[in-house]
């Protein structure tokens, strides 16, 4: 029994370590490019694709370290949640963009895609 509370401590501050540096990466991605001036839309798609490649990376990888389901077969269902969240949190950051600041939309938008990820994979 305190094994197994162990090791679900574990997993648990894992997948936090990985939501954390997944958010970094979002948001780091997508400051960056717009530093250098790309346009607010396709940065926000290319910060998403980046977390995104780096979340199902780590979850793979480092989280659970799945090996039973193949990686074609978990990516599929991952990359379709990912895409139907990104494209709900991407009409939140454009309805966003007009009451407030590119920054607080964005960052804001972020935490439209984390809840309804959530709800896809509760779901």
């Amino acid at each position: 029994m305190r094994a197994n509370v162990r090791k679900e401590t574990w997993l648990l501050v894992k997948y936090g370590m990985a939501g954390v540096v997944n958010t970094l990466v979002t948001a780091l991605t997508f400051f960056l490019l717009r530093w250098f001036g790309v346009q607010e839309d396709v940065a926000n798609l290319l910060s998403y694709v980046a977390g995104i490649l780096n979340s199902f990376v780590m979850n793979k990888l480092f989280v659970f370290r799945d090996r039973r389901i193949g990686w074609i077969r978990q990516g599929a269902v991952f990359f379709l949640g990912a895409a139907l969240c990104w494209m709900l949190q991407w009409m939140a950051f454009r309805g966003m963009l007009t009451v407030m600041s590119e920054t607080w939309a964005y960052l804001a938008a972020m935490l439209v895609y984390n809840v309804l990820y959530y709800i896809y994979n509760r779901i």
